[in-house]
């Protein structure tokens, strides 16, 4: 199934530019009146092939990289810790063995290798996007706790980098951003989020109600900086 939806998407994307190549043929042999409509085809259907192609594309990963449970697996992690080991948690390696098997998947399905890397790089959006929403729901941390998220990121950076050809670390990088705002004064919240669309409203209140508790905030100054955001 996924090495026929890959070569549906290949058929629409030809489609698509063999008819953008035609357009001023097509105009020509329309009657003026009618060059309204052609228009329109191409701005609502031949315009909208590569949004087509990248929805179908990312479908695709979330059917074949099987990591629906691992936001609970983050979130539920022990991070409220009063000293940092040596070892990550255990979630790292089911992750990457998930990231394993999901490559395997890929290069036995009969894709074109140019789309088995356009899925990986897909797979690695995924996985940071997973991380972060694990992330915002976590209750409560240390600052052990956060430098032990940093470790298991690490950690998992570098397992991802031995499935895929392209440099990892900027895939994950609003992970590590994510992880580093636990550290902020309580005056920077505001920008901020403001600055950082790239995650959800929900993922930052959960951020900032987690630093809130563990750094005592007065119950006002969590509010007033909620409410600026929301």
């Amino acid at each position: 199934m996924r090495g026929e939806r890959c070569v549906a998407v290949d058929t629409i994307s030809l489609v698509a530019r063999i008819l953008n190549r035609s357009k001023a043929h097509l105009q020509s042999m329309l009657l003026q009146s009618n060059s309204t409509i052609l228009e329109d085809f191409y701005v609502h259907l031949v315009d909208a092939v590569p949004d087509l192609t990248e929805h179908i594309h990312r479908t695709t990963v979330r059917l074949l990289l099987h990591i629906n449970g691992y936001v609970d697996r983050v979130a539920n992690c022990k991070w409220e810790l009063k000293e940092l080991g040596m070892e990550h948690n255990g979630y790292v390696d089911l992750l990457l063995g998930e990231f394993k098997h999901y490559k395997t998947r890929l290069t036995h399905g009969g894709i074109r290798k140019e789309i088995q890397d356009l899925l990986l790089d897909y797979g690695l959006e995924i996985v940071a996007e997973t991380l972060v929403e694990g992330l915002s729901r976590v209750k409560r941390c240390s600052d052990e706790g956060r430098a032990l998220m940093s470790l298991d990121l690490q950690v998992l950076i570098n397992g991802l980098q031995h499935f895929v050809s392209l440099n990892v670390k900027p895939k994950l990088q609003m992970v590590e951003t994510f992880i580093k705002a636990y550290y902020l004064p309580e005056t920077e919240y505001v920008h901020w989020a403001r600055a950082h669309p790239e995650y959800s409203k929900s993922q930052i209140i959960g951020l900032i109600n987690l630093v809130a508790t563990m750094k005592g905030w007065k119950r006002k100054t969590r509010l007033d900086i909620l409410e600026k955001i929301e």
